[in-house]
């Protein structure tokens, strides 16, 4: 009997085994109640979490409501701004009675003006009253008049002569050995015994006698030139008329007076030698004399020629002198800071004498420039402001520009224009008070920050 072999194997290979089925095995106890309890938990945090937010929003929108509600309520004292309350009352620093912040009021004023560090600010009417505020309006004036000079009189440059002889010798006689006497034209003033003019003379003579008579007043020749050399010399005209005439060389000449004056100089004695370059005396016309008036640099604009000018003289109480300006000098004293204007003034009767100090006041003037009062203006060292006063109580801060300044009046170039308001007096309180709300509006304009009620 043949034993049983096994089976061949299958020339594939064994195949992949079968998956097992999957195995549930049940949940652990309690897994069901703490998945609810997380659930639970999340929904409440969610409750929660819309609940804040709307409490939030509920809340701002309160607090928004009481603050409109607050600053439409809001009081300060008119005295102390930094108070405020909100309830009417008194004000505890002062007793006045509190006033209240108009919000509007309050945005509109922190809104105007130019100028820096300040703010517009409105003032009631009993506010304005108690301050003591007063305006004026913005106009056109002539602010050339009312200009008082320092001034002192001296002789018309133009009206001096100077004697003088051109030739050498000793002065023999003096009829005039005084300073500040007055002379009539042609009266003698010294005589003079000189060699050089006898011999210039002398020779004169003779071509006189060489020519003969006919030729005297001829053109070119020796007898003219002799003449020449007289005139040059110094010889006075009616001098070489006598010499014409009587034919006769003097070694002694006479000088006069060449018009009606005061002898302002006396240079020379009698016995004294003199030459060409001795001053012998100088004369002055004095029936129109100058005014040389000191003009501060501030004012130079407000002088002009042609303007006119009335002279009072500390000498000459109650009497006036007329004149106008004739000249105003390019120069500036170092030592005065002032430049000098020259006036003219007649002086037929000589009243005026050199050196006589006064007042020239200058009349008439400029065009009408615009101005306001000189207390309208405030200066802080680095702006001109003032305050435009409106209708309504309301005070705005605006800068200007300035110009001239005379007496109460300034001169406005730019920042007004004609027929505005300006805070004339009390402008430092009204300053003080929109400078403290613009320090206020620095801060964040937080009215409720003062004393509370």
């Amino acid at each position: 009997m043949n034993p049983t072999r096994p089976a061949d194997p299958d020339p594939a290979g064994p195949g992949p085994a079968a998956p097992a089925p999957p195995v549930h095995e049940p949940p652990p106890p309690g897994a069901h109640a703490m998945n609810v309890v997380r659930w639970v938990l999340f929904a409440g945090l969610l409750v929660l979490a819309v609940l804040s937010i709307g409490g939030y929003v509920i809340s701002r929108r309160g607090e928004s409501a009481g603050t409109g509600k607050a600053t439409q309520a809001l009081y300060h004292c008119p005295m102390h701004p930094t108070y405020t309350s909100n309830k009417p009352g008194e004000c505890p620093i002062c007793g006045m009675d509190l006033e209240p912040i108009a919000h509007d009021a309050h945005a509109a004023a922190t809104a105007d003006g130019d100028v820096p560090g300040l703010v517009g600010v409105h003032l009631s009417t009993e506010r304005i009253q108690m301050i003591g505020v007063r305006t004026a309006k913005v106009g056109r004036r002539e602010l050339g008049e009312g200009l008082s000079l320092v001034a002192f009189v001296a002789p018309d440059e133009s009206r001096l002569r100077r004697v003088q002889l051109r030739a050498t010798g000793w002065v023999q006689k003096l009829h005039v050995s005084r300073t500040g006497e007055t002379v009539a034209a042609g009266e003698p003033l010294l005589a003079i015994y000189s060699p050089e003019l006898y011999q210039s003379e002398y020779e004169f003579l003779i071509e006189l006698e060489a020519a003969g008579d006919s030729v005297v007043h001829r053109g070119p020749g020796a007898v003219q030139a002799g003449r020449e050399r007289l005139v040059l010399l110094g010889v006075p005209a009616e001098e070489i008329a006598r010499l014409e005439r009587e034919r006769s060389a003097s070694a002694r000449l006479v000088l006069r007076a060449p018009f009606s004056g005061t002898v302002l100089e006396r240079g020379v004695v009698e016995g004294q030698y003199v030459g060409p370059d001795t001053p012998l005396l100088t004369l002055a016309d004095l029936s129109r004399v100058w005014l040389l008036a000191d003009v501060y640099e501030m004012d130079l604009t407000r002088v002009r020629v042609g303007d006119p000018v009335v002279f009072t003289a500390e000498a000459l109480p109650g009497s006036q002198f007329e004149g106008r300006v004739e000249f105003v000098y390019p120069t500036v004293s170092t030592d005065t800071r002032t430049i000098k204007a020259r006036i003219v003034l007649a002086n037929p009767r000589g009243q005026l004498k050199p050196g006589m100090f006064g007042r020239a006041a200058m009349r008439g003037g400029r065009a009408p420039v615009l101005a306001v009062p000189s207390e309208a203006v405030v200066y802080t060292g680095e702006h001109h402001y003032v305050f435009i006063a409106h209708p309504d109580g309301h005070f705005e801060p605006r800068m200007v520009w300035v110009g001239l300044q005379t007496g109460d009046w300034v001169e406005i170039r730019r920042g007004l224009a004609e027929g505005e308001t300006v805070v004339s007096s009390a402008s430092f309180l009204i300053d003080s008070e929109s400078r403290l709300k613009a320090a206020i509006a620095g801060m964040g304009a937080q009215p409720t920050s003062g004393h509370q009620h």
